[in-house]
């Protein structure tokens, strides 16, 4: 313990000689909140003393004199409910549209047997017009009122004649309650963006910057563990981010409390009927929440960082990190997104739920206490992962993320390159928007031929790569003919994961409800094809294109820079991240280590095509022939039952079991 708190005092001193990051971490804090929420309301207030002390024409031809003059009458009688200075001006007919400069909008009435019409020309883009034109509609409204009682009147009866039946809602959420959930998602965001910027500059400087300085090589002759180094860090880091995430709560507090003390004319009604009790009362649970967000910010940070050859290399990966978290912070203010059961396990989406919780009066502790949970033990599988990192030689003084010989001359490429983790993080990216932009063109008018666009490019993608890099084609995609032990054992294991992955996927669909109301009409249009064509498309090509790409490309990428372990992990994930949907994210990321970990063991990435067209073809033959596949299949198009999933999971774990067994003797031989 003495090893890790020395190596912590000096990575505090290392970052507190850093002053531009010392006040982006202290001042920007405490200076943000006040600045944004006095200044927003500063500028309201003298927008509306503008509004209030401005004086607007409302403009009208001769031939409306009767009319106007009217309109000027009920205008005089009912100024003080309107808060606004209103002229009427005749105006030449002849004139409208010349001079705009003496009036802000044009009155013309229209009167027929039915009543009167008024019609109100005015600017939009003009502030000063629009101004006018709702004082005119206000003072319609009016006239319409007072015209209407005087008629029912002169026969005797009033408005309530015209209205037999009366609608009233009471809301049950109080002002402030309301209030704060209107604000509260917006606090939530900012919280967190001030957390990230406490985060970030420390996480750099401990890892980038003992890469630039050249003092890591040094650091790691230490008589100390990578446990104890990593640790270290770590500490020092969170210590200056949890400063940075107290500091912003307590000036959010202060801001908001000043604010509300003060009644500062021109603030929003939100904000001014949020009880201060409220959320003074929920400060230290607030303060716990900021602080666990802080470890998670930092470990996440940090993990990414240490890829990174230079600052200017780290602040490039932490941009898109920043913009991540801000987009996941923003979803609280989505009106229809509350904390519950299933927001809790969201990092970073629950403490924003959380904040716009607790400022409505709506807390949960159990939720509260899932949230701190759930942070902190993502925290430590962060630190677990970063420690896994820190072992590879080759990501701590090699290229890490800097390896893009996309980037390089063809012809300067040596034969037999294996693609770096840059090359393969591109090629990902780049297919992954080719997707979403050609593709998803494509699918608007035809999703089968969207679909087939898609694989097109699945498949090009990794062969371009490899070509491009003159990879050994025969050696990075695992071509070898299996033998007959593999085929058996890959097909076990296969079994085991599909019948878990079923169980899986019902079971986060009821977690995680999702709209497929447009996906199954694209795909009902997809099954009204001929199924030799479907099977083509849906089957063939991805078992073909997917295999070469994910357990080709990616796997073999990673697997020759990272291991097998971080081979298997990172391409089932990315696999997952493509189909785009949290509830298949899980359950097709288990499919993708399945077909993986056969092309590992088995070292012919021919099973996991095979098992991969067998995995689609059963799923189209459901889909297209549902009654059919029933009689033998049920639960691929029936619900799942209590006993049903009891039994899938024995025999699923029962064959993956032996699966695994049989693959892993095939190993060792």
């Amino acid at each position: 313990m003495r090893k890790t708190w020395t190596l912590v005092k000096k990575e505090i001193l290392d970052i507190l000689r850093d002053k531009e990051a010392l006040v982006i971490m202290v001042a920007v804090p405490i200076l943000l909140y006040p600045a944004i929420i006095i200044g927003m309301v500063l500028v309201m207030n003298f927008m509306m003393q503008s509004r209030e002390g401005g004086s607007y024409t409302a403009a009208y031809a001769k031939q409306y004199k009767a009319e106007a003059l009217r309109l000027q009458e009920v205008y005089e009688e009912k100024k003080e409910e309107l808060d606004i200075s209103l002229t009427f001006l005749e105006v030449p007919e002849t004139e409208k549209g010349d001079g705009k400069s003496s009036y802000d909008v044009w009155i013309n009435f229209v009167t027929d047997g039915q009543g009167l019409h008024i019609e109100v020309e005015y600017t939009s883009t003009d502030s000063d017009s629009s101004y006018a034109e709702n004082a005119l509609e206000e003072l319609a409204d009016i006239y319409c009122k007072e015209l209407l009682e005087d008629k029912l009147g002169e026969k005797g009866l009033t408005v309530d004649f015209l209205y037999p039946v009366t609608y009233e809602a009471k809301d049950s959420v109080t002002v402030s309650e309301s209030a704060g959930m209107s604000i509260g998602g917006s606090i939530g965001m900012m919280l967190v963006v001030t957390i990230m910027l406490g985060a970030f500059y420390p996480a750099i400087d401990v890892t980038t910057g003992e890469k630039e300085r050249g003092t890591l090589e040094t650091l790691l002759t230490l008589p100390v563990t990578n446990f104890q180094m990593i640790m270290s860090k770590y500490i020092a880091v969170s210590i200056f981010s949890c400063i940075t995430a107290v500091l912003s709560l307590l000036s959010l507090g202060g801001s908001v409390m000043f604010l509300l003390g003060s009644a500062m004319e021109g603030a929003s009604e939100e904000i001014l009927h949020i009880e201060p009790a409220v959320f003074m009362g929920w400060i230290p649970l607030l303060l716990l929440v900021v602080i666990v967000t802080a470890l998670l910010v930092t470990a996440f940070s940090m993990c990414f960082c240490v890829f990174a050859k230079s600052f200017k290399e780290a602040n490039n990966y932490i941009t898109p990190v920043m913009l991540v978290v801000m987009f996941a912070s923003m979803t609280a203010m989505i009106p229809s997104m509350q904390l519950d059961g299933r927001t809790a396990l969201i990092p970073i989406v629950n403490v924003s739920l959380l904040m716009k919780q607790v400022l409505a009066q709506q807390m949960e502790l159990t939720l509260a206490g899932i949230t701190i949970g759930i942070n902190f033990c993502y925290s430590v599988l962060i630190i677990w992962v970063l420690a896994k990192i820190y072992n590879s030689e080759n990501v701590l003084f090699h290229d890490g993320f800097q390896s893009f010989r996309l980037f390089e001359k063809r012809s300067a490429i040596k034969e037999g390159t294996v693609p770096g983790t840059g090359d393969l993080l591109l090629s990902t990216v780049v297919l992954l928007l080719l997707i979403l932009y050609l593709g998803t063109a494509v699918s608007v008018r035809s999703p089968f031929g969207g679909t087939l666009v898609n694989q097109f490019l699945i498949l090009l993608m990794p062969l371009f790569a490899v070509w491009y890099m003159k990879s050994d084609v025969k050696t990075l995609f695992s071509l070898k003919i299996p033998s007959g032990k593999s085929v058996l054992g890959g097909l076990l294991l296969y079994i085991g994961t599909y019948l878990i992955m079923l169980v899986a996927a019902a079971a986060l669909s009821r977690i995680f409800p999702e709209s497929t109301q447009n996906v199954e009409q694209a795909f009902g249009e997809i099954l009204d094809h001929p199924f030799i064509l479907i099977i083509l498309v849906m089957a063939v090509m991805p078992a073909v294109g997917e295999e070469i790409f994910f357990r080709g490309l990616l796997f073999g990428g990673f697997r020759h820079r990272h291991g097998a372990f971080w081979g298997i992990l990172l391409s089932s994930l990315i696999f997952g991240a493509f189909h785009l949907s949290i509830v298949k994210l899980l359950p097709t990321a288990m499919l993708g280590a399945c077909f993986a970990y056969i092309g590992y063991c088995s070292g012919s990435i021919y099973i996991g095509m095979f098992l991969h067209f067998l995995n689609n073809l059963i799923s189209m033959a459901a889909s297209k022939y549902p009654e059919q596949m029933g009689r033998f299949l049920p639960f691929l198009v029936e619900e799942l039952a209590g006993k049903d999933i009891f039994l899938m999971l024995v025999i699923g774990c029962l064959s993956g079991t032996l699966g695994l067994i049989i693959l892993k003797k095939k190993v060792k031989k």
